[in-house]
């Protein structure tokens, strides 16, 4: 599990903040996480906590700044939208993720970029070696490895 660590300096705008704002929205009113078997479909509580709770804490100033806090309620409701959380349904079953949906958290993606660093830990680094050396060989000289143990770079 890689390290997280909370940017002091935050170069975010207020349209930054609203992406934060959408993504919240959308998930609360559109996502669900819980499928019944006659098909049924509904939202978990902890689903509509977590996206009120980003809502609750975004900073709509002209020059925002996020608390650690707050950047980790964004990173939750993320990591739990990414997962079980469909908003398009079609026939058969069928449960999916809209463009819009993968559009917004791309954008989410994007901000979160500015608030936080992650830090592999060695047995990750070697894993992202390993799998930099199978893309060196299929993009040729377009990676190097920088050393045993410490990734690649472009």
């Amino acid at each position: 599990m890689p390290t997280i660590l909370y940017r002091n300096d935050q170069k975010i705008s207020p349209g930054d903040v609203m992406k934060f704002a959408v993504y919240a929205e959308h998930v609360s009113r559109q996502c669900y996480d819980v499928f019944a078997e006659d098909g049924s479909r509904s939202r978990s509580g902890a689903l509509s906590r977590r996206a009120q709770a980003v809502s609750d804490s975004l900073d709509f100033g002209d020059e925002p700044h996020f608390l650690a806090e707050t950047t980790k309620k964004v990173l939750d409701l993320r990591d739990m939208a990414s997962g079980m959380c469909f908003d398009t349904f079609g026939e058969s079953g069928h449960m999916g993720k809209s463009m819009d949906l993968l559009g917004m958290a791309r954008d989410v993606d994007e901000v979160l970029e500015k608030l936080v660093i992650c830090h592999l830990s060695p047995e990750e680094l070697e894993e992202a070696a390993h799998e930099a050396q199978f893309y060196a060989k299929i993009e040729g000289d377009n990676l190097t490895r920088d050393g045993p143990g410490t990734g690649a770079s472009a």
